[in-house]
């Protein structure tokens, strides 16, 4: 239980400082689009506290960007889909393998 709250608060302070990063950036600032992208992901994010959810939407409103801008994009704001792709992955923290039986060979 601890280290899941470790984990969910690791993410979220991973996605607030990029989208603070990302916030104080020149060319998103100049950029009227990517600016409310990331005003409006910083306040989601302050509002829910859901990371995950947050960095989904993110990567979904930035590659919508991508493709409306001819897949051309400041880096500050593929620095910003790269987390938001980290955080958005979830990687699960223990798995079970299962033994599949092995097939009777037929003579």
């Amino acid at each position: 239980m601890a280290k899941t709250k470790t984990r969910v608060f690791y993410l979220n302070e991973r996605l607030s400082t990029q989208l603070a990063l990302a916030n104080r950036a020149t060319e998103i600032q100049n950029d009227v689009v990517l600016a409310k992208l990331v005003a409006r992901a910083r306040q989601r994010l302050n509002h829910s506290g859901d990371s995950v959810v947050i960095a989904h939407q993110i990567a979904v409103d930035l590659g919508y960007y991508l493709v409306c801008h001819q897949y051309e994009m400041p880096r500050a704001a593929y620095d910003l889909l790269a987390i938001a792709y980290e955080v958005s992955v979830e990687v699960p923290e223990t798995a079970t393998i299962i033994e599949l039986p092995q097939r009777k060979k037929l003579d």
